[in-house]
């Protein structure tokens, strides 16, 4: 069946399953007490069935029946979610395609703080201070929610929501072992009292990630991270709130060979992340709230290794005909190095640079010189959020707020200087019931960007409840990503210290020939998001999501990005259309399906063709059942069918018994995981020697 018949089909059996629905709804609460609240769609507190976004809510027991040593690996349950690794520390996680490793196009949030790295849009999940045993519930807003949290919420938001201090009774360790080097551990201390609560956790991650490259040679993509964690509620008043979290994390993650000339098949890169944060949350009546997020975060990555190029690309002559004339430069180096003639200059000056370059290497021959490079680099960001909501009557509220932010970045490597860019923002949702059955949200951020100024993202969206069991969404939305510092104002360059002999005159240090520079002046990408949903629930065993939608994204960044080619610039236009289903069935008291499907049709527009990066199908099915009250299985099969890419396929098994010990309690698990593909995992460069990973979880709760 085609795409188009498969979504006519859909939308037929959806019209008919609402077609008795002949009477408008009396109550706004047609879903009964217990339909899931979602938080993350527009900062209010809304029935599932009443969002302007389609949604996926993972709730703690829905991770923890995943067997999912990481957040990353939980997210597989979302519809249209893809995740890949670019190395076995490098996650790759996007939102219906458009994978990089550095998660460019995600808003990812912790506890309403943002965790993405806008110096070179990363979110670095492996040096996350939080432990998956601490999540409450994961949000994902599936599709463009600018509107709400700003540029980067381009394609999706992530919403993780940690165990508020005062929801936790109990202390915690565990002790994670298995196959692949798998070693973590994780110790939490918890106390609650009637106006203070806290939690502190400390824990450790670590595996060998993958075996081998697609060459066969063995890979070196070992991490170990360490990481800590507070978690601290005052509330002086049953109206007013302060909560203060503070977090540090430190990772060791190999790293493949960077650099040809490198001594050491690998090297070391440690990632220091901390942040601290402020939430004042003050209910000034029943009818108003006012709340305040401060936070600041820090990120320093240390990231050197030796290397011994030859002499002459050190010189200042080769790299003075460099900036001069890129391409020439590498025509001549490569007809040096085959042994041919060398090109002939385009103009007078590059013929006297040239000249100046074969009087070196006359000097210096193919001579190697070693020192130490580096990678590393300093990044901070510091925000405040004003965020107040009003409730005029029983059918209107209003949430509405600023922010100011300041992100600061620092690396030789990347950029010529110190950069700093501010943004300011103004976002506004109001939720306005038109009738008792029909929800009205509008939507718009107003941002400001010191790069590419101001940018304007609305979202107009209408909910029907259709009947007591279903509703429909509409949704328009447009979404921005504004270009990163990399992406703008990226220079790259390697400044090769402590030299083995001086290349220059005396100086101990000397730039590699190559310094590639962005050319900058890039407008913000742009999406136009449609959506149609259905949204169907029955009590509170069944719920069932589908959308349809239909995206068409604009001047997309794209191009080269390392030492042979830098030139960033608004590349692509492209069509994404298809749908996303969900169901969450709990079929007896004791049993629960998971199931989640996702189909994306890419249509080309502009620029380069990137079917390889959009998985056209995602899937994932997870059955759990209670054997006993202590005993307790789980199964899992997800699947990403790639284009010209290794398809991702996996089975996961878990079981898990609990085990009374007095006023304590002991759980022991086993997880198995069985790589389906042939070798590789979702990359051919990604390859595991065994399909099987395997690993033993203990955890006491005291």
């Amino acid at each position: 069946m085609t795409q188009s018949k498969l979504l006519a089909a859909l939308s037929a059996l959806l019209l008919t399953s609402n077609s008795y629905a002949s009477e408008p709804v009396e109550s706004s609460d047609l879903f009964g007490d217990e339909l899931p609240t979602v938080l993350s769609a527009t900062r209010l507190k809304q029935p599932q069935a009443e969002t302007p976004a389609s949604v996926t809510i993972l709730d703690r027991k829905l991770i923890e029946a995943s067997g999912a040593r990481n957040i990353v690996e939980a997210l597989r349950l979302v519809p249209g979610m893809n995740i890949g690794y670019l190395s076995g520390n490098t996650p790759e996680v996007s939102i219906h395609g458009l994978h990089t490793d550095f998660s460019r196009r995600l808003q990812v949030l912790i506890d309403g703080r943002s965790v993405f790295k806008p110096g070179l849009s990363r979110v670095l999940w492996g040096s996350l201070s939080l432990n998956i045993d601490d999540v409450e519930r994961i949000e994902v807003i599936r599709g463009p929610n600018t509107a709400v949290y700003g540029a980067n919420s381009f394609l999706g938001v992530i919403n993780i929501i940690s165990r508020h201090p005062s929801d936790v009774a109990n202390n915690l360790a565990t002790a994670t072992v298995g196959n692949k080097g798998i070693a973590d551990g994780f110790l939490r201390f918890a106390k609650q009292s009637d106006d203070f609560s806290y939690r502190f956790t400390i824990g450790h991650h670590s595996d060998d990630g993958f075996d081998l490259q697609r060459d066969g040679t063995e890979r070196h993509d070992d991490h170990d991270t360490d990481y800590l964690r507070g978690d601290m509620v005052f509330s002086p008043s049953h109206d007013e709130q302060w909560r203060f979290i503070f977090g540090y994390s430190e990772a060791d993650e190999q790293q493949d060979l960077l650099d040809v000339y490198q001594l050491e098949p690998y090297h070391t890169k440690t990632t220091d992340d901390g942040f601290i944060q402020l939430i004042w949350d003050r209910q000034m009546s029943e009818i108003h709230e006012i709340k305040i997020n401060a936070h600041y975060s820090q990120d320093s990555v240390d990231e050197e290794w030796q290397s011994c190029p030859p002499a002459i690309f050190l010189t200042d002559e080769l790299g003075a005909l460099y900036d001069y004339d890129p391409v020439y430069t590498e025509q001549l180096i490569a007809a040096i190095s085959g042994g041919s003639p060398p090109p002939n200059p385009d103009s007078p000056e590059a013929a006297l640079l040239a000249q100046q370059v074969f009087n070196r290497f006359a000097e210096l021959g193919t001579t190697q010189v070693c020192g130490t490079a580096n990678q590393n680099f300093d990044e901070s960001k510091w925000e405040l959020e004003l965020q107040d909501t009003y409730t005029f009557n029983q059918d209107t509220r209003l949430v509405s707020g600023v922010s100011l932010r300041r992100d600061t970045i620092r690396g030789e490597s990347f950029f010529e200087q110190k950069l700093s860019n501010n943004i300011y923002r103004v976002f506004a949702n109001l939720e306005w019931r038109l009738l008792p059955n029909t929800l009205l949200n509008l939507g718009s951020m107003y941002e400001h960007d010191d790069y590419v100024g101001g940018e304007f993202s609305p979202r107009v969206a209408l909910n029907y409840l259709a009947t007591p069991n279903s509703s429909w969404r509409f949704i328009i939305a447009k979404g921005t990503r504004n270009p990163d510092f990399y992406e703008e104002e990226g220079h790259r360059r390697y400044v090769v210290r402590n030299l083995s002999s001086p290349v220059n005159g005396s100086d101990s240090f000397a730039t590699f020939y190559q310094t590639p520079q962005a050319a900058g002046n890039l407008r913000a990408e742009t999406i136009l998001s449609r959506e149609i949903g259905w949204f169907y629930r029955l009590g509170s065993d069944f719920n069932f999501d589908i959308k349809l939608f239909y995206d068409d994204l604009e001047h997309t960044i794209d191009g080269l990005f390392g030492l042979e080619g830098y030139d960033p610039r608004n590349a692509n236009s492209f069509v994404n259309k298809g749908l996303d289903l969900q169901m969450d069935y709990h079929l007896t008291s004791d049993s629960r399906l998971w199931f989640s499907y996702s189909h994306v049709d890419y249509e080309f527009k502009s620029g380069r063709i990137l079917r390889h990066q959009i998985p056209e199908q995602t899937l994932s099915v997870m059955y759990q059942h209670h054997l006993t009250d202590q005993l307790q299985f789980s199964t899992a099969y997800y699947l990403q069918d790639m284009e010209d890419r290794a398809d991702f396929k996996r089975l996961d098994a878990r079981i898990s018994h609990t085990f009374p010990l007095d006023d304590k309690e002991l759980s022991l698990s086993l997880v198995l995981q069985h790589n389906i593909n042939d070798r590789s995992y979702f990359d051919s460069n990604t390859i595991w020697d065994s399909k099987n990973i395997a690993f033993i979880k203990a955890s006491l709760n005291f």
